[in-house]
């Protein structure tokens, strides 16, 4: 595969590996529902009622479930608004061992409620570019070009089978919010995560640009990002950000930033250190040069069990937050913005009929089978 360009929304990691979707089944993430009880059977290929006490990754854990609380997430976003709160009574379907859904009980066929699709009205094709190197998401060598890739291209067919449009790879990701979209000179760029833009006063310029010159598509996709620290540190149980100021955060280079922004954890709240290598934090973490480290939970679960370091670790639960993926335009270019409702059309028929779960499945079993 392509060697992995510097962008704050790439890991260090150009693919999913088995080993880390294998290592997630057991991570924890998810508010924990007060005065547990009794939990009935959780099984692959089955529809799931939440009790009190479950989490995510509970219930993946004990079903098996591929790729862990991710997966049983992506399989319920119809159900679950936030992977850090279940509610008694919500009916979650577990994937069959082959990746599918139950047929049965809430997932049921709905029918489409999509908006109607629109038309830009263009004397040109649309130019969307993304980048290399993002496997499973965008990648040159993977089926489509990536899961996210493929979503891009059925979203457009699905909103406006008559919009011409260009699908590129420009494999320079710092130019595509610098220059590409700023001069016109393409359209659309993805997948670009979008900052909390309720809370621009926190960002910093660089991250709040995000917000202020860009107009967004809804969401393709939601990665989860934990916060680690020593079991039997002060800090494990921690219940809100406001409890780790003035701890000693970790969280490797070319990462983004603007979720801590977000909630004040930054210097001089904090003291941040920012290691090259994306394993770097964790024998900094050992050797007790920090407190918490902070990454997508994906990379992070599968680097400490790699480094040794499995019970070792304390996943702060209550803290885990969600980034989105978007298409990310110009709010100087109308015509792209006018296109915008194409995109935001196809990907709800995307969600409606099931082939967002089918393209995301897909998608990381490709990865992880090369």
């Amino acid at each position: 595969m392509s060697t992995l360009k510097s962008h704050d929304a790439v890991t260090k990691r150009a693919a999913l590996t088995s080993t880390s979707l294998m290592a997630v089944a057991i991570a924890s993430t998810g508010l924990m529902l007060t005065t547990p009880q009794q939990a009935q059977a959780q099984e692959q290929c089955s529809n799931y009622t939440v009790v009190r006490g479950d989490t995510l990754s509970v219930i993946a854990a004990t079903a098996e479930t591929r790729g862990g609380f991710q997966t049983l997430f992506d399989a319920n976003r119809n159900v679950l608004d936030s992977p850090n709160l279940l509610e008694v009574g919500q009916v979650l379907a577990i994937p069959c061992a082959d990746g599918s859904l139950p047929t049965s009980g809430a997932r049921a066929t709905t029918a489409s409620t999509a908006p109607a699709p629109t038309t830009a009205e263009p004397d040109r094709a649309l130019r969307i570019v993304t980048a290399s190197g993002y496997a499973p998401f965008t990648d040159e060598d993977a089926p489509g070009g990536g899961l996210i890739t493929q979503m891009v291209d059925r979203s457009m067919e699905l909103g406006n089978p008559d919009q011409e449009y260009d699908l590129m790879f420009i494999n320079d990701w710092g130019s595509h919010l610098e220059t590409l979209l700023p001069t016109g000179a393409v359209d659309m760029v993805f997948p670009w995560f979008k900052p909390d833009c309720d809370k621009v006063e926190n960002l910093s310029p660089s991250s709040a640009f995000r917000c202020t010159e860009f107009n967004h598509s809804e969401p393709f996709y939601e990665a989860l990002v934990g916060y680690y620290t020593l079991t039997g540190s002060a800090y494990a149980g921690a219940t809100s950000y406001d409890e780790l100021l003035g701890a000693r955060l970790c969280r490797p280079e070319a990462w983004f930033t603007f979720d801590l922004e977000a909630v004040t954890l930054m210097p001089p709240n904090v003291e941040f250190t920012r290691p090259v290598p994306q394993d770097g934090c964790w024998q900094l973490l050992v050797d007790g040069e920090i407190d918490v480290i902070t990454l997508d939970a994906l990379p992070a679960e599968e680097d400490y069990r790699e480094l040794g370091l499995d019970g070792q670790i304390a996943k702060i639960e209550p803290l885990t937050s969600a980034v989105t993926m978007h298409i990310f335009v110009s709010k100087n270019n109308q015509f792209a913005n006018d296109a915008l409702p194409i995109i935001n059309a196809g990907l709800e028929e995307l969600r409606l009929s099931g082939e967002w779960f089918n393209i995301v499945r897909e998608g990381i079993k490709d990865t992880v089978e090369n």
